[in-house]
């Protein structure tokens, strides 16, 4: 891309400076570094539940490319306004991916399609995600019945703002569709395959762009597909649910209950590590779960009886530089 394609508009007073020799700083601070021609920057907005907490707000992940494109992967409730406090150039926010139709997943889409048409995305807001066993059960519904319950917030902004930001462009693909693409623009591949989850209608995704891989599994229990798709990732993201005795007194459910949720809908810590250690990412990186440091320790024990690579457990902001 031309240098003046990838350049972000920055806020007033701000000054992004280029990465020298690979050395980064400590801490990321928004709008302050400039991201190499080659480079991908990963950004967890929400790693948490359902049941959020300000520190931990539900899931939804920011990839930017060097290139300047930028891509969401899931937009769960409260992740918006960690979205929005980085400041980033909305006019280049304008493609996100849903995993599945969970509130923890989907809950801020409103909010980002509202708020980032206020705030400089001038064009349709493009939607992509997985039918469900009846069409009702799909992404296409699902957007059709959110726009009907905030009709009357896009009435009342309509001719005040260019209408083509209140435009929503969704492409309902088969979530049993097997690493088929769902996206492939301007050198960018995304592919999606099933994932093992509550109900019929969870994918996992990767992202291939550059030589550089990453790889976001939304929900799922343990699975072959993620396994064999996962491969050459540089981040291969997939959930590492608290284990059960954790997970029971977190919620305050009796142990069965939490068993049933930890290992038969969610993956936890254990089976998270046998994931990883089969496909051998150049990075692991874990997520859905509140890191108190008990609940931090449980899951990397259990993680660390059968997974010895990289690994990041990610908070809420984390962000992670992916070079070759």
């Amino acid at each position: 891309a031309l240098a003046q394609d990838r350049e972000d508009a920055l806020p007033t007073g701000r000054e992004a400076v280029e990465i020298k020799d690979g050395t980064y700083p400590a801490s990321y601070f928004p709008n302050t570094e400039i991201l190499g021609a080659d480079e991908m920057r990963i950004t967890a907005l929400g790693t948490g539940m359902p049941n959020q907490t300000k520190a931990a707000v539900s899931i939804a992940f920011l990839v930017e490319l060097g290139s300047g494109e930028k891509f969401l992967f899931d937009v769960g409730m409260g992740s918006m306004g960690n979205l929005f406090s980085l400041r980033p150039d909305f006019s280049k926010i304008d493609k996100v991916f849903i995993s599945h139709l969970h509130v923890d997943h989907v809950g801020d889409l409103m909010g980002l399609h509202i708020g980032s048409w206020l705030s400089g995305r001038y064009t349709p807001l493009r939607i992509f995600g997985p039918t469900g066993s009846t069409p009702e059960l799909g992404i296409k519904a699902y957007v059709k019945n959110a726009q009907a319950a905030y009709a009357w917030d896009l009435e009342g902004r309509t001719g005040a703002l260019p209408d083509e930001g209140a435009k929503l462009e969704v492409t309902e693909f088969d979530y049993m569709q097997d690493n088929e693409v769902v996206y492939e623009e301007n050198g960018v591949t995304i592919r999606s395959w099933p994932a093992i989850h509550s109900l019929d209608g969870s994918v996992s995704y990767s992202l291939e762009w550059n030589g550089l891989k990453y790889v976001f599994g939304g929900d799922t229990y343990p699975n072959s597909w993620y396994v064999k798709y996962a491969v050459d990732a540089d981040v291969a993201s997939h959930e590492a649910f608290l284990p059960p005795k954790m997970l029971a007194t977190y919620f305050g459910w009796d142990l069965g209950q939490a068993t049933y949720v930890a290992t038969r809908v969610h993956t936890e810590p254990a089976a998270f590590g046998k994931v990883m250690d089969a496909v051998k990412p150049r990075h692991a990186l874990g997520y859905h779960s509140v890191l108190s440091p008990e609940n931090y320790q449980a899951i990397m024990e259990g993680i660390r009886t059968t997974y010895d690579g990289p690994l990041t457990l990610a908070r809420d902001l984390t962000v992670i530089n992916v070079t070759k």
